[in-house]
């Protein structure tokens, strides 16, 4: 009789506050909990997408702990013991190595897939089917996925893979976000992919390489594991780094090794992955939500809730509606949205507004 292989275990990353998504992400509930591109949140996009690989039980959920109540809400259904509470936000690095300790307690040394709740991918068929190659190639290595490029992209990080393996490839070097220029020399070069931040490993893989590349995150915590309260886990946390998973370990590690992706991915970042994402009318309109009438108006990015909203002779802008807030901005100022969020929190009559 044929052996079953037991399923992954998977952790969705939601943590983060989603600034550049305001006024939809807000702090008590951001992007991750909105619905951006269709009539699921962005968190419950991935769930699903997480589901076609495995069973709701072994799901867990990075956040933290005013938000795991939010999304308690959200999603009723999901099991509230799998969650990983990270006391502060230090990127990626500590809690997947926290995450690595309370899941080989609970599932010894299973495989792991650690998936970002900002993602846009489709279709679903193609992704189930390369993390299950992806799968394959993480029996003794960290495997992440690989995204040909299709347009050059200066906000994303890239990866330049090698030699072929069983089910994959070596890497050969990871490039930080690339101005311009240098984006445009990587689209061209046929080794060059996209790092979605999508990451694949067995648990004590990924402990014995954080031992050697990172022991300044992992040892903290394996010092207090299992910890007693969250009062105990916050003491470990004020110790360890900001860091990133990728330069922490992945850029680091001779383990690494690289799966192409066959499904189209975009990183939900700000309002201008509507651009990418939605399709557009004749005149290069995008939009979602309520109806809108464009007259003469072309470029636009619009999300709004009235009854019907009129565009008459714009161009370029982005035009978000919540109930009590009306934001209007050229996609060019879209970088300094942050900027302006700082602005408002000093505010205290127009503060309430970021909560």
């Amino acid at each position: 009789m044929k052996l079953i292989a037991e399923p992954p275990v998977i952790l969705i990353l939601a943590g983060g506050r989603g600034e550049r998504f305001w006024p939809r992400s807000k702090t008590n509930s951001p992007k991750q909990l909105q619905k951006v591109y269709s009539n699921k949140s962005l968190l419950k996009e991935t769930i699903d997408r997480a589901l076609t690989l495995t069973n709701l039980e072994r799901i867990f959920i990075g956040t933290n702990a005013p938000l795991k109540k939010e999304i308690l809400k959200q999603e009723p259904k999901f099991p509230s013991n799998n969650f990983i509470i990270e006391p502060e936000g230090k990127n990626t690095a500590p809690i997947i190595a926290l995450a690595c300790l309370v899941l080989r307690k609970r599932y010894g040394n299973a495989k792991l897939i650690v998936l970002s709740a900002d993602a846009f991918i489709e279709p679903l068929k193609e992704f189930t089917k390369t993390i299950q190659t992806a799968l394959k190639e993480a029996e003794e290595n960290l495997v992440l996925l690989g995204i040909k490029p299709n347009r050059p992209e200066t906000g994303y990080g890239y990866i330049s893979c090698g030699k072929p393996t069983l089910f994959g490839n070596q890497v050969k070097a990871f490039f930080e976000k690339p101005d311009l220029k240098t984006a445009l020399k990587y689209l061209k070069k046929k080794e060059f992919y996209w790092n979605p931040g999508i990451f694949l490993f067995r648990i004590d893989t990924m402990l014995a390489e954080m031992r050697s590349y990172a022991n300044r995150i992992l040892e903290p915590l394996e010092k207090g594991f299992p910890f007693r309260d969250m009062g105990d886990l916050k003491l470990a946390f004020a110790l360890l780094p900001n860091e990133a998973i990728d330069t922490a370990i992945m850029e680091k590690s001779s383990k690494i090794r690289m799966v192409k992706a066959s499904f189209s991915w975009d990183d939900v970042g700000s309002w201008l992955a509507l651009e990418r994402i939605l399709p557009p009318d004749a005149n290069g309109n995008h939009h979602q939500g309520k109806e809108v009438f464009y007259h003469k108006s072309s470029g636009n990015i619009s999300s709004v809730q009235k009854e019907l909203i009129a565009f008459l002779g714009v161009k370029d802008l982005v035009v978000v509606e919540e109930p009590e807030i009306l934001m209007v901005a050229s996609k060019t100022s879209l970088q300094d949205i942050k900027a302006m969020l700082q602005g408002i929190r000093k505010n205290k009559i127009l503060q309430k507004h970021l909560d």
